[in-house]
């Protein structure tokens, strides 16, 4: 395929991936966590220069994208497939989903790493990290199959600009 096909291929379904997932996560943080909004790392962004947040958005969306996606999803699929394979030697279906499922819960409590230093660490915090965070892993991972490592990078950028960059203008106003 050509690049212009290759990028509209990815683009669309990555940025519309990206915005559904930094909505869904700034509205479950505003169901779920409305207490501990104001401590949590997405109700302190509002105190930080713009600049400084859209870096996070690139590191989320290139560092945490291969470590995750290309290093430990890999990593679990292959050594899942080892008990569970296809008479070809491929994984199954039941890897590729056991494997997300862990990555996810991997991913969730990865980010609990930025909220305990700034408040003690509650069963509402640690369900809504494993909660909101394995929601965006499994998008992630999902783009991923289905439409490679830039994908999932540019669909995991496009939530973190909402979250990090967009959100805390809202939470600041709820």
């Amino acid at each position: 395929k050509g690049i212009g096909e290759r990028l509209r291929a990815i683009i669309l379904p990555a940025l519309t991936t990206g915005l559904g997932v930094g909505v869904a996560v700034l509205l479950l943080l505003h169901l779920l966590l409305q207490k501990e909004l104001p401590q949590l790392p997405p109700g302190k962004a509002a105190s930080v220069a713009v600049w400084k947040r859209l870096l996070i958005c690139f590191y989320g969306g290139l560092t945490e994208e291969i470590m995750m996606r290309i290093f430990l999803f890999s990593l679990l699929a292959w050594l899942l497939s080892k008990v569970w394979r296809s008479s070809d030697g491929t994984p199954t279906r039941r890897v590729i989903w056991v494997a997300t499922i862990i990555l996810a819960l991997l991913f969730g409590l990865a980010h609990l790493g930025s909220v305990i230093p700034l408040m003690p660490l509650t069963f509402n915090i640690l369900l809504g990290a494993l909660l909101l965070n394995g929601i965006a892993s499994v998008a992630f991972t999902s783009l991923y199959l289905r439409r490679g490592l830039e994908a999932s990078i540019l669909a995991h950028f496009t939530a973190d600009l909402i979250i990090w960059v967009i959100g805390p203008s809202f939470i600041i106003a709820s």
